[in-house]
């Protein structure tokens, strides 16, 4: 049975901030997909805690939510993933490439094999997949249904002034994004039909995995770097993929929105 509700694909959403746009589209009154690689433990803790969600919507449906392990890097198991969710849902409306890359290398230490990582995960996954869930977006915008999305995850690092060597292939592989994103608000089966594209390009987030190796002096100079002396919070970036999922965000095409409380401007 097709839901009544809009779903949300969010790949990588099994922690972090993935994690914190899964719980946020559910308090929105998405049905979402929670997207993972290999920890299906965190991935089916974010589905039951989208089971306790309560939306005050009108919408007789209760938000639902399903875990699948795919890596979108592989053309195949993104295909498994769009399958997954057609049968749970019978209907996609928005898509958040979240999952990412995140290793800094410079380019004295790339290798053929990071750089293929690094790219198979952060543009060729989104570029596929963005192919293969179009003519299902299609189908959302025909209907009417507040609207079809995709929106990027990519980093305020693209645009830093102190960039440093190595963020080399990280950096490299998110401004790709950047431009995939240009491109296809342009495109006449994207953008053209009403499907809006736009990125997100958080600076530094307070997760478990950006404070991983890190002691609290180097924490407290990257709050520094900000205006208001802190980090950003999951629910900054969650709030604005909430945006832009939104009907409000219709006429929002084709931008990288800098989500990163003032560090580059």
């Amino acid at each position: 049975m097709t839901s009544t509700r809009r779903v949300a694909i969010i790949t990588g959403s099994s922690r972090g901030i993935g994690r914190g746009i899964a719980l946020r589209l559910a308090q929105d009154g998405f049905n979402v997909v929670v997207n993972y690689q290999s920890n299906a433990a965190k991935a089916q803790e974010v589905v039951d805690e989208v089971a306790k969600t309560v939306v005050s919507d009108g919408n007789n449906e209760p938000v639902r939510a399903i875990a699948v392990q795919a890596d979108i890097g592989h053309v195949d198991q993104g295909k498994t993933l769009l399958e997954q969710t057609i049968k749970a849902f019978g209907r996609l409306d928005v898509v958040v490439l979240n999952a990412g890359w995140l290793v800094y290398q410079s380019i004295h230490d790339m290798t053929e094999e990071s750089y293929l990582e690094a790219f198979n995960t952060n543009v060729k996954g989104p570029m596929f997949f963005s192919k293969l869930v179009q003519p299902y977006l299609a189908q959302s915008q025909e209907l009417g249904t507040s609207g079809a999305r995709i929106i990027t995850i990519s980093t305020s690092l693209t645009s830093l002034s102190m960039v440093q060597g190595d963020h080399f292939l990280y950096s490299a592989s998110k401004g790709a994004l950047e431009q995939i994103t240009r491109v296809l608000a342009k495109d006449k089966s994207f953008g053209g039909s009403g499907i809006t594209v736009n990125t997100i390009a958080p600076g530094p987030v307070d997760t478990e995995s950006f404070r991983r190796g890190l002691d609290e002096h180097h924490i407290g100079f990257f709050k520094s770097l900000h205006p208001q002396n802190r980090l950003g919070a999951l629910d900054d970036i969650s709030g604005a993929v909430s945006f832009l999922a939104s009907p409000d965000s219709k006429w929002v095409n084709g931008q990288t929105l800098r989500v990163n409380g003032g560090l580059a401007v």
